[in-house]
């Protein structure tokens, strides 16, 4: 029984650090969640070619501050140089407050963490392929890698990147503002051997300081509410305070240069009667570069209808004399955009755009004047369909590039709504802790109860099994003792070989003593071996198996260590037996200690037999680790050079 003690410590010993070990990997594999960063908004209402909302960014070391718009498809920043308010830009004369009119400028040569990659195209102008190419978009810009930071100061919600790509230009057309990049396609510099330098929203996915690769997007409107809404930009989140969610999911398109692409079945205008703007339904891709919606020249004849638009040849654009503004104004008509995954069929979700939404405002350089103008643009071919920050004023965009799907939800307009944040979880979180506070966390998030905790709860139990096993294991213990002595017997375990009872005892003699040490010291290493037997007389102690383990007998003071010979097959109870005799006839025994080495000598019988006698307690010790000993034995975009003649560079 006391080795089933042993094994049963051993085992439960092995199985709790089992346990902890499993415990410890899974906490080591466990990962926190980062928060979604929600980027603060400039608040301010920036722009010549109507009142758009902004974001601060930090340029360069030191710091500089700049204010730009969220470009929902481009890879990199750009950000107007000074020399963007020089008379060599602006011939006809700079506007009041240039450089705030662009949001301020970026002077890279006052950076001393500027590293200059050279001027290039911002698209690919020969194959008419690459950011905005499709629109008409191309100039050139001076590209660099740049310290990069959000907000007019680094902060929770504010990161601050190293080595990001950052493009300085002058030109004021068709970029009066900056932009900041949501794209995730690199910057590919061919003439340095195809280097590839990863997008702001890549990286920060990268350094694990967002939940996922996804963001939430709407370009707010000066419009709405008591002094405008501000445009709202969440990286690895959303906010449900800001839209009403609807059942479409839309797939991201193979093109990354158009990959948030939606079926527009139809567009109807809502006022004095009821239009149908759009004569077959298109695919139009929807992004924030661009501050126009463009379609079809059809479409575009019976919105002039509608709305009683003239197209101005010399500006580009859909101008609004006051006396069409006001009349439009005080009819108010809405226009209806309804979405859905194809051009027909399905299940759709409906945008409406007010008119106040269209009733852009357009200053100069665009105009000599300042006048309203209707964000309309006349598409010459299907690959400029597209759904421009007008159309985001009214839309909040959520895109989820982990998952290949995004969102198209209408906005909601609630003074003093309070925020209710939720996180978009990257699948690679599956079976990680959610270190969100007070968010709604979508897809792959986890249940409240830590993987650890429920580890943790695992070993506590299987502790207090043990526990409970070993009390109840010696409370037996102690009932078997008892009921021992209270039939009067003496345990097993307890009695060796050599104390049994014996009729005839002669008087205790010297030689007695000798013949009772050998006996006790052969039936301590003898006594747990099942194939022992007793005579029926109990007068005699027959061999034991063949197999029986030879074991040492360790000397308790003189440093000595006898043992039994070599050979496995020789059994201690075989060389007694033919030393013991019958009681009543004594003899002079034989002694065994010609048998057991002791270094180079053999001491006297007495001397033997008093090491013997002084080992027994050391035999008991013995069996019990050679118990042990055998329980434990089972036991991208790219940016290409293009002439500098080609383009103003300065």
């Amino acid at each position: 029984m006391r080795y089933d003690a042993l094994f049963l410590i051993t085992t439960a010993s092995s199985g709790l650090a089992r346990l902890l070990n499993v415990r410890t990997s899974i906490q080591q594999r466990a990962e926190v969640i980062p928060a979604p960063i929600v980027v603060p908004p400039s608040q301010y209402f920036d722009g010549v070619d109507g009142s758009w909302s902004t974001f601060n960014i930090r340029v360069g070391t030191p710091a500089q501050s700049v204010r730009v718009i969220a470009s929902t498809n481009s890879p990199q920043t750009n950000v107007v140089q000074p020399a963007g308010c020089a008379t060599a830009v602006l011939p006809k004369g700079l506007p009041a407050n240039c450089a705030a009119s662009r949001g301020e400028t970026f002077n890279l040569n006052k950076s001393t963490t500027w590293i200059d990659q050279g001027w290039y195209s911002l698209n690919n102008k020969d194959t008419h392929y690459g950011f905005e190419a499709n629109l008409g978009y191309n100039f050139n810009l001076d590209y660099g890698l740049d310290t990069l930071g959000l907000d007019y100061q680094a902060g929770v919600n504010a990161p601050t990147l190293n080595n990001q790509t950052v493009a300085a230009y002058n030109l004021p057309n068709p970029l009066y503002l900056g932009l900041f990049g949501l794209g995730t396609q690199p910057v590919l510099y061919e003439t340095f051997g195809n280097y590839s330098a990863p997008s702001f929203f890549q990286t920060l996915r990268k350094q694990k300081l967002i939940p996922s690769l996804s963001w939430s997007y709407t370009a707010g409107a000066s419009y709405r509410l008591s002094a405008g809404q501000y445009a709202q930009l969440i990286f690895g989140g959303y906010d449900t305070s800001r839209y009403q969610s609807n059942e479409v999911q839309f797939q991201l398109s193979a093109d990354v240069t158009r990959d948030i692409v939606v079926g527009v079945q139809s567009v109807i205008y809502s006022g004095t009667s009821t239009v149908a703007l759009l004569p077959a339904p298109v695919y139009a891709f929807i992004e924030s570069t661009d501050p126009n919606i463009w379609l079809p020249l059809e479409s575009c004849l019976l919105f002039e209808k509608a709305f009683g638009l003239t197209w101005d040849n010399t500006a580009s654009k859909y101008l609004m004399n006051d006396t069409l503004y006001t009349s439009n104004l005080a009819l108010n008509p809405t226009v209806t955009f309804r979405l859905a995954v194809s051009t027909t069929g399905g299940s759709t979700a409906s945008i409406v755009l007010p008119f106040s939404a269209f009733a852009l405002k357009a200053a100069y350089p665009f105009v000599t004047n300042l006048t309203y103008y209707f964000p309309l643009k006349r598409a010459a071919n299907s690959t400029q369909y597209t759904l421009g920050r007008t159309f985001l004023q009214e839309a909040y965009l959520t895109v989820d590039y982990d998952r290949g799907n995004f969102s198209v939800s209408q906005c909601t307009w609630v003074q003093g709504a309070t925020s209710k944040i939720g996180t978009i979880l990257s699948p690679s979180y599956a079976n990680s802790t959610n270190g969100t506070t007070g968010s709604t966390a979508t897809s792959n998030s986890t249940s409240g109860t830590s993987v650890g905790g429920i580890v943790g709860g695992l070993v506590g139990a299987a502790a207090v099994a043990v526990l409970g096993g070993l009390a109840y294991w010696f409370w037996r213990r102690k009932q078997q003792n008892k009921a021992s002595k209270c039939q009067g017997l003496p345990r097993p375990d307890d009695v060796a070989l050599g104390e049994l009872y014996q009729p005839d005892k002669i008087p205790w003699t010297e030689q007695d003593e000798a013949d009772s040490m050998y006996k006790k010291a052969i039936s301590m290493h003898s006594r747990n071996v099942p194939d022992g037997e007793l005579g029926a007389d109990g007068n005699e102690i027959h061999q034991l198996s063949a197999d029986t383990r030879p074991t040492e007998v360790m000397d308790t003071g003189s440093r000595v260590r006898y043992e039994l010979d070599g050979d496995m097959n020789f059994g201690v109870a075989t060389l007694v037996s033919a030393m013991l005799t019958v009681p009543g006839t004594p003899k002079t025994p034989v002694s065994p200690m010609s048998t057991l080495k002791h270094g180079d000598s053999v001491g006297s019988v007495g001397s033997e037999v008093g090491l013997l006698a002084a080992g027994r307690a050391r035999g008991r010790q013995s069996d019990a680790e050679t118990s042990r000993q055998s329980s434990r034995s089972r036991s991208p975009m790219r940016a290409t050079s293009g002439p500098a003649e080609d383009q103003l560079r300065l």
